[in-house]
């Protein structure tokens, strides 16, 4: 397991971030090409009948929860990964983030199907998060917020508009990062203001379709 973690750590890692260099050299990055036409815009409805409430087994637990918006400002969701250094990066923001705006519901997800079972419980155990991770078998919540890569933020507002959409941050390494998309969102949110960013670019691992999801 450990072998397997060490080579897709620095494989996917590398890919990422190769990909968006030889795409920022050959053309100057427009919203229309980061950006899929299917997806679920910033500003609407996300497909959900309730999409403020996600509900799905406990990657830890493997016990059913619900997430929701009811009673907070908004459902922050985010994907994440156990193996792509982008994901892994951003973690201690995360925190902060679910420590600093606790008028908000955090809920993680996970989505890529080639991870194994016991490596992604073992990361997250060791993680520590303060909040659930839930399982995503066949991409079923990847595909309803159209989530391409890890990490990729949502908020969702109690009555279900998307506020945000992207990054946590600007960079694939937090680190490196110059603006904090994730943060911003929350803070005007926090401050009753309207979210100035609305969506921002997303940097990270790509969420693959079409595996027999590991578990």
């Amino acid at each position: 397991m450990k072998s397997y973690f060490r080579h897709h750590f620095r494989r996917r890692c590398s890919q990422s971030l190769l990909a968006v260099a030889a795409f920022t050299f050959v053309a100057p990055i427009t919203r229309a090409e980061t950006q899929p036409e299917a997806r679920a815009e910033a500003g609407a409805a996300t497909p959900a009948a309730n999409s403020a409430s996600l509900s799905g087994a406990d990657l830890l637990t493997s016990k059913e929860v619900t997430i929701t918006a009811e009673k907070k400002k908004s459902l922050v969701v985010v994907f994440l990964s156990a193996v792509c250094p982008c994901s892994n990066s951003h973690l201690s923001e995360l925190k902060s983030l679910k420590n600093d705006f606790p008028d908000f519901a955090f809920v993680g997800i996970h989505s890529v199907a080639s991870e194994p079972k016991e490596l992604t419980r073992s990361y997250f155990q060791k993680a520590e998060l303060p909040f659930p991770v839930l399982r995503d078998n066949a991409y079923k919540i990847a595909d309803q917020y159209k989530a391409l890569k890890t990490p990729h933020a949502f908020v969702i507002k109690p009555d279900g508009e998307i506020v945000y959409r992207g990054g946590v941050s600007s960079s694939s390494d937090f680190a490196r990062a110059d603006r904090k998309f994730l943060r911003e969102a929350l803070d005007d949110l926090e401050h009753q203001r309207p979210v100035k960013t609305k969506e921002g670019r997303t940097l990270g691992c790509a969420i693959t379709r079409g595996e027999k999801y590991a578990w």
